[in-house]
């Protein structure tokens, strides 16, 4: 839920440019993860987002919440998301196995 003082911004890759999300009482946003891609076959991706902190003398306050899923749970692309004679594109994975590619990626040396 946001208040007035605003800050989130999201990335539009097709634009290249960066949007505030304006905020809408009594709306919930909802940043979508990683694994999304993976269970649509990337009918929906993670939301690049960042916040933009405001100016003035508001505070901006935040509250996350991340959901990944039991470790053992398999994540692999949901039948409803496939067309016809489509494969899904990315193989089947676990939650912990996805949560650990993605530190390792993350602190890969360059």
């Amino acid at each position: 839920m946001q208040d007035e003082v605003g800050g989130l911004e999201v990335f539009d890759r097709a634009e290249g440019t960066w949007f505030p999300v304006e905020p809408v009482s009594g709306a919930l946003v909802v940043n979508l993860g990683d694994l999304m891609a993976r269970w649509t076959n990337d009918k929906y991706s993670s939301t690049l987002h960042r916040v933009v902190s405001p100016t003035g003398d508001k505070d901006r306050y935040s509250v996350v919440f991340f959901l990944m899923g039991e470790p053992d749970y398999e994540i692999e692309c949901l039948p409803s998301c496939l067309g016809d004679g489509e494969e899904p594109k990315y193989k089947a994975i676990t939650v912990g196995e996805h949560l650990m590619n993605r530190v390792m990626e993350t602190y890969a040396a360059k």
